[in-house]
């Protein structure tokens, strides 16, 4: 007979319900790494694409003129984008449509490229839609799915404002007599250094411009600044003030050596500034071409050191337009290096600029000049209306 103090071990009958606790626990936890996993890659992705259509959808918008040139070029400069950003070759996607639309329209009210240049002069937003890419899930394709199959799209167009107010310009002025030069027009603008006590500008003359939140106009604060360092905002008819920057002899070698960065050449010196993944190289450094054949993408010369930060666009220059000195109804003089904008110009630059070492850029007027070509112009301080010939330089913007 057992005794009533002594009781059974039950502890041995619970062991085994602890191995299949841990079993499920473990198997759980793996499903819930595999989910995260495969989650992971498919946001990856997603934010590459997005990225890749807002680029896209942008440098679209960026091409419309009120012509038929500029629906043919959006088109182009979509799918371009995506060759330059990797993600055709990464993901083995392209440009699924390009289509345009007056106003921002729901997405089933956007016109094809055909019907948009019955009417180009209105045409102000641009919707481009990616490939489909499918993502082959690892651990969860019985929860998702074998493939995550999607793609992305962007909406970009003119902020209504953009001939009124620009950041981040290149930050020099560019005095012309005409301040509404042709299309396609070729100028050698010639760095211009002031006087002392005033700005004296002559025709088809750049200076630079004093920024604000930059501590001094010597030759470092020169070259990055034409490098494309971000600057400031200013609008329309805006006062702007010049600077007499550095000395004539180093001045426009410092506007040069900045500028050169857009064709993958990194001057010496400045601190070490000028560098590769600070102030990209142009997807594109092919010299003497036009703006056409540079949206065409032929002929075609790429870095051939520097791959990785390749950036489309950087050839393209939005430059405040000034008027030079001269009787009426030209400006006299620039007191106090300030001027009113009467212009925003955007300008392509077509060849590197002169370099002259040792002191003889003040001998020669071709050191530190900016070869550029006319793309289009907008003024007079009110907004214009676009028509066929004559398109307002305009700010894209990702709407949606």
């Amino acid at each position: 007979m057992k005794s009533p103090c002594i009781q059974p071990d039950r502890r041995k009958n619970e062991r085994g319900s602890i191995v299949i606790m841990t079993a499920i626990g473990m198997l759980l936890l793996l499903l819930m790494v595999g989910l995260c996993i495969d989650v992971s890659r498919i946001y990856v992705v997603r934010a590459e694409l997005q990225n890749a259509a807002d680029a896209a959808a942008l440098s679209a918008a960026n091409e419309l003129n009120g012509g038929d040139t500029g629906i043919d070029n959006a088109v182009a400069r979509a799918s371009q984008i995506l060759n330059t950003q990797g993600i055709s070759a990464k993901y083995n996607v392209g440009i699924s449509s390009v289509t345009f639309a007056v106003n921002n329209l729901p997405d089933d009210a956007y016109m094809s490229a055909a019907d948009a240049k019955a009417n180009p002069v209105n045409i102000r937003f641009v919707k481009v839609v990616t490939d489909a890419h499918q993502t082959g899930m690892l651990f969860t394709s019985s929860a998702l799915g074998p493939q995550w199959v999607e793609s992305r799209k962007a909406v970009a167009g003119n902020s209504g404002i953009a001939a009124m107010r620009i950041c981040d310009f290149f930050p020099a002025a560019v005095a012309l007599a005409d301040p509404s030069p042709t299309p396609g027009t070729v100028f050698n603008l010639a760095f211009n250094q002031g006087t002392g006590s005033s700005a004296v500008l002559n025709d088809k003359e750049y200076i630079v411009l004093e920024v604000p939140d930059i501590n001094g106009n010597g030759t470092g604060e020169t070259a990055v600044l034409t490098a494309g360092l971000p600057n400031f905002c200013k609008t329309l008819g805006d006062n702007i003030n010049m600077t007499p920057s550095s000395n004539q002899n180093n001045g426009p070698r410092n506007a040069g050596e900045g500028s050169n960065t857009r064709f993958n050449v990194y001057a010496n010196g400045y601190g070490n500034a000028l560098q590769p993944d600070v102030f990209h190289p142009d997807y594109n450094i092919q010299e003497g071409i036009t703006h056409q054949q540079y949206v065409d993408g032929s002929p075609l010369t790429s870095p051939s050191t520097n791959l990785q930060y390749r950036e489309a666009g950087r050839r393209m220059l939005i430059m405040p337009i000034i008027l030079p000195n001269g009787p009426p109804p030209l400006q006299a003089n620039y007191p106090a290096y300030t001027t009113n904008i009467v212009k925003w110009g955007l300008f392509f630059i077509k060849n590197k600029s002169v370099i002259i070492q040792g002191g003889g850029c003040s001998s020669n007027p071709l050191c530190g000049a900016l070869q550029v070509e006319v793309v289009r112009t907008v003024g007079a301080i009110t907004p214009v209306v676009p028509t066929a010939t004559s398109s307002s330089l305009t700010l894209p913007v990702i709407y949606r």
